[in-house]
């Protein structure tokens, strides 16, 4: 069986290639949609900037190892916030279009890394 050998940089080339044509997908076309409708919403984008700024707190805390009673009162204003999140529709919305969408790209990474491992038998990948 003749190898043939693929220069770098034409496999990037086709790699950016797939990525034009994943951009044109209903997924991902929907996935910018949901993300604009998001955006233009100015409770929800309040809410999620308090809702990271509080994330950051909490993680600050947990990486000095600090027990979670000292901090309790940022987790139970996280928690009211991410259930006032999922009551606007464009987050939603942008939830459901973000799931679809790391759907498809992970049935693309899925499949190429499939495709690789049955041309090559002899390597074990996992």
């Amino acid at each position: 069986m003749e190898r043939v050998s693929v220069d770098r940089v034409d496999l990037l080339v086709q790699a950016d290639e797939l990525a034009d044509m994943i951009l044109k997908t209903p997924e991902i076309q929907a996935f910018k949609q949901a993300e604009a409708a998001m955006e233009a919403n100015g409770e929800a984008m309040n809410l999620l900037r308090r809702f990271r700024e509080l994330r950051e707190q909490v993680a600050e805390f947990q990486a000095r190892q600090v027990p979670p009673m000292h901090y309790s009162y940022l987790l139970e204003e996280t928690d009211q916030l991410m259930k006032k999140l999922e009551q606007i529709p464009e987050v939603k919305a942008f939830e459901d279009a973000q799931s679809k969408m790391n759907a498809l790209l992970n049935a693309i990474a899925s499949r190429l890394s499939a495709a690789v491992e049955q041309r090559l038998p002899d390597v074990n990948f996992k």
